[in-house]
């Protein structure tokens, strides 16, 4: 054997002592880190896959996925990093609210029917299930971050209906200003409440449809307005006769205070009775009032 060989040879050796020792050492650092399970495992995939991944395969296979991930994190932050706000429609980027619905879609319809209410009371998961009642449905209460569109056809005729479900952050006089305002086809309305939680937030959407209506009223007729008082199964939830209740009381307050112009109801009892109510959920049970509106603007049992 040359000197040469022989020299290359050893530099080989040095440089596997080297390595050896520095995954060993990182092991050693990391192990008493890790739950006794992972220990374990380390312990018995090592042997069989170190003839492939040389010494200590777990510590490869650990830094391998790390390194990965950060990649990937990386990729996502320089590659996604413009599209990421795109599902919040922004105010001022966004001067009608259902222009993300439109654009996703251009399927012709003859009317729209508008789910409104506070964030979380559950309109998203009722939009889905009315749409698509016997598709597998576990999706809970979500928070929407840009409108949701759907369309259903009834009727011997098969008139087209468009479904809109708008998200409740944006709040009840964005709704009036950039979808009621804009959006002509709207023929029925259904606002979603919560009823496991105050109606305050409710209230002050009904106040806004209400103030819409009166301001309509020498234009066109008034909308049919459905309350529904979802989540109707939860053990704190109270019937929708409860519900009518605290919302007279809340609209009465509202009335002095709220920011915006007087409606000048003086008995909301007999204004809150040309409203349909219902207590609902997406059980179908508590669904056929929901479906009955929605279809003839009338309740199941009237």
């Amino acid at each position: 054997m040359s000197d040469t060989e022989s020299d290359n040879n050893n530099n080989n050796a040095d440089e596997a002592m080297q390595v050896v020792p520095m995954v060993t050492t990182m092991k050693q650092h990391i192990t008493p880190y890790l739950p006794p399970p992972v220990v374990a495992a380390m312990a018995q995939i090592d042997p069989p896959l170190e003839p492939f991944l040389g010494p200590e395969p777990s510590m490869t296979l650990m830094g391998t996925l790390g390194i990965g991930f950060i990649v990937w994190k990386l990729l996502s932050l320089l590659g996604g990093g413009s599209s990421r706000g795109s599902a919040i429609q922004d105010d001022d980027d966004q001067d009608d609210a259902t222009t993300s619905s439109k654009n996703k879609s251009q399927r012709s319809f003859d009317s729209t029917l508008l789910f409104c209410g506070p964030s979380l009371a559950g309109k998203t998961s009722l939009f889905y299930k009315l749409l698509y009642p016997k598709r597998p449905f576990p999706l809970g209460t979500v928070q929407s971050l840009s409108s949701n569109v759907g369309y259903k056809q009834y009727g011997d005729d098969e008139t087209c209906w468009r479904y809109l479900d708008v998200p409740g952050y944006w709040g009840p006089d964005k709704l009036v200003s950039t979808v009621l305002k804009k959006e002509q086809t709207i023929q029925r309305i259904v606002l979603v409440l919560d009823s496991t939680q105050p109606v305050s937030k409710a209230a002050d959407y009904l106040h806004a449809l209400v103030q819409y209506q009166q301001q309509q009223a020498a234009q066109k007729s008034s909308l049919p307005i459905l309350i529904a008082c979802h989540k109707a199964k939860a053990p704190k939830a109270k019937n929708f006769r409860r519900i009518k209740l605290n919302l007279r009381n809340e609209l009465e307050r509202l009335e002095k205070l709220s920011s915006r112009q007087p409606t000048n109801i003086q008995d909301w009892d007999e204004a809150l009775s040309s409203f349909e109510f219902c207590s609902s959920s997406i059980d179908p049970p508590l669904l056929q009032d929901i479906e009955s509106f929605c279809e003839s603007g009338k309740l199941v049992s009237k």
